[in-house]
């Protein structure tokens, strides 16, 4: 630890945080990866980016996103290497700029993310769970299945499902990384056989057989809901279609979701054994799998639905939701109705399928669940919480009352979920997530004329200056730049970023509310005799 603390004890909850580095370069790779793509994030995905963004070239655009994110990936290397922490990124900014401001910025981005990335999945994921149960019913001729089905697809089904897997995860963070790691790789194993079912699907099945298997496998279900029928009603009033790179740029914020996640790994830096090899290990990769399985899921998908089907279908289905006028269909058109009526009829592939979509996106759900943990965790070690909730079980090494918030926290956000659908998380996703990153930009830039001294010190690259500049203040800067103008073009644009009220209160809200918690907590321990700003200045024990 730095600085001259003559009992860190008086400011930290304990000497140690009593967290095990137990997690190795392939964990981490594994835990970033999973984080930026996932079989549970196709559940939507296509039609809802198409759709919005009516039709923009996604391979293209990925592309051109992954230029800020390298720097953004730079810039979270610097950070997790320099400062290897549980909620890295908030130590970061409030050791360089000041805790309230590192508080403040921490519960906004770990609630934003929490909410759009676990609360805003694990509904979708009920959806795909019950969409699945729907399609086989139908299928099968089984009541009972569709019944079911249509059932966790409504407000409490997905409710239900989602608290369950809420209490399932919470129980597995509880019990340590040996229950984590089996958990992680069971389902990785899972993912890239799903990937691989997935692909050979799609790249089977020519888009005239989909259309002809479309007609069949619906036709019993819904007569206006034939393939030309939908491409028909969902055209009218549709404006044209987007082409050209200016259709890349504006769509930019939308394949920035795509691509979030990997950086978030560094949450549970002060678990990862040689930060030095395992973080650009896992940033960078993540990066690069992220756009090669977006690309081709997405090439792929489009092959076999056709290009201007999903775009019209997905624009109409955005717009006005399933058993409208627009789009009469039932069901939305997700990745799992997709993949069945491209393998229909043959059930045993269809189950297959749907087997290996729903094990193999256990891994992602549960860690956009367990690294905000790692935040409570964190701001408890500090005292700007209870110390108490920074209790370590001796047993497992893990958090159990941070893990118990998180559970009780992702069951009451589900419930918001559930009764108010994804449309309230759609300006968190597009433009508070993206715009979140500003800060870290900003403390990077800062880096090396506020901590003079640990900057000297700096590992590896970090300290490195080129024409006396600093190489991290440049990146900082390129990351601040690059996520504020995408939140800004998102924000302008009323087909992604339309401001809701929901949005905008609860953003101002966090923030407001970051503020006040840490200075009432600096209020109390003065009153006790401790500087909480002066300890706040001095990075944690391992």
């Amino acid at each position: 630890m730095s600085g001259n603390l003559q009992n860190p004890t008086k400011y930290f909850a304990r000497d140690a945080t009593g967290l095990v580095r137990e997690f190795g370069a392939l964990d981490t790779l594994l835990f970033a990866s999973v984080m930026v793509f996932a079989l549970v994030f196709t559940t939507t995905q296509f039609a809802w980016f198409y759709g919005n963004t009516l039709g923009a070239n996604l391979t293209l655009t990925l592309l051109v996103a992954a230029v800020p994110f390298i720097f953004l990936m730079l810039a979270y290397w610097a950070i997790g290497i320099t400062m290897p922490r549980s909620g890295n990124d908030y130590v970061w900014i409030g050791r360089i700029f000041h805790p309230s401001i590192g508080f403040a910025w921490s519960l906004f981005y770990m609630v934003i993310v929490f909410l759009v990335a676990y609360v805003g999945e694990v509904g979708p994921f009920s959806y795909a769970i019950s969409a699945a149960l729907s399609i086989l019913g139908l299928q099968s001729n089984s009541a009972s299945l569709t019944n079911l089905g249509n059932f966790l697809g409504g407000s409490l089904g997905t409710l239900e499902l989602a608290s369950l897997f809420t209490v399932i995860f919470g129980v597995f963070a509880l019990f340590g990384t040996r229950l984590i790691k089996a958990m992680l790789y069971i389902t990785w194993i899972a993912a890239i056989l799903g990937i691989g079912l997935m692909w050979y699907i799609l790249g089977t099945t020519s888009t005239s057989t989909f259309v002809s298997n479309w007609n069949a496998f619906l036709s019993n279900t819904c007569s206006s809901c034939s393939y030309s029928a939908l491409q028909s009603a969902g055209s009218v009033g549709m404006p044209a279609l987007s082409t050209g790179f200016g259709g890349v740029i504006l769509a930019l914020p939308l394949a920035f979701l795509f691509l979030f996640g990997g950086n978030y790994a560094t949450g549970f830096a002060g678990e990862i054994k040689n930060v030095k090899k395992a973080i650009p290990i896992a940033l960078f990769l993540s990066l690069l799998f992220g756009i090669i399985y977006w690309s081709i899921t997405s090439t792929l998908t489009l092959d076999t639905v056709g290009s201007s089907w999903m775009t019209i279908v997905g624009h109409a289905w955005d717009g006005s939701g399933v058993s409208s006028t627009a789009y009469p269909l039932a069901f939305a058109p997700s990745q799992p109705l997709l993949l069945a009526v491209a393998a229909y009829p043959n059930n045993a592939l269809i189950t297959a399928m749907f087997v290996l979509y729903i094990l193999g996106s256990v891994g992602a759900l549960f860690t956009y669940f367990w690294i905000p943990s790692k935040y409570f965790f964190a701001w408890s070690f500090d005292r700007v919480l209870p110390s108490k909730f920074a209790d370590i079980s001796h047993r497992f090494h893990t958090a159990y009352l941070s893990v118990g918030v998180i559970v009780v926290l992702g069951i009451a956000l589900s419930y918001v979920y559930a009764y108010l659908g994804y449309s309230v998380y759609f300006t968190m996703g597009s433009v508070l997530w993206g715009a979140a990153y500003v800060m870290p930009g900003l403390a990077l830039a800062a880096f090396p004329f506020v901590k003079k001294d640990l900057f000297a010190q700096a590992p590896g690259w970090v300290a490195k200056k080129v024409a006396g500049i600093p190489i991290v203040s440049l990146i900082g800067v390129a990351v601040a730049v690059g996520f504020t103008y995408v939140a800004a073009v998102a924000y302008n644009n009323p087909a992604i970023g339309t401001a809701d009220a929901f949005s905008e209160d609860l953003a101002v809200g966090l923030i407001v509310v970051g503020f006040a918690i840490y200075f009432v907590s600096a209020m109390y321990h003065k009153g006790k005799g401790m500087d909480l700003g002066m300890a706040l200045k001095e990075i944690p024990p391992e």
